[in-house]
């Protein structure tokens, strides 16, 4: 995950970027990990958001541009001319 991202918690409300997601040893199973939020704390609420600048829609769909790969909401996913 990189990019934007934002808490799904209903209470919470955080927004922010990917590296400032609490990441630790997930204590059931070997090797793995688990995300947290940094302001509420719950785990595996962090999801990915558009990555169209001042938008934080969740991330539901994606598509190659000329640009690179991107991943958007539904309102911003990219048009490409033929």
């Amino acid at each position: 995950m990189s990019g934007k991202v934002k808490c799904d918690e209903r209470r919470c409300g955080w927004q922010g970027l990917a590296h400032e997601v609490l990441k630790a040893t997930h204590p059931f199973i070997t090797g793995g990990q688990i995300e947290g939020c940094p302001k509420c704390r719950q785990c595996d609420t962090i999801i990915p958001v558009c990555d169209e600048p001042g938008c934080w829609n969740h991330a539901s769909c994606g598509a190659p541009t000329p640009d690179g790969y991107r991943s958007t909401c539904g309102n911003h996913i990219p048009r490409i001319e033929k």
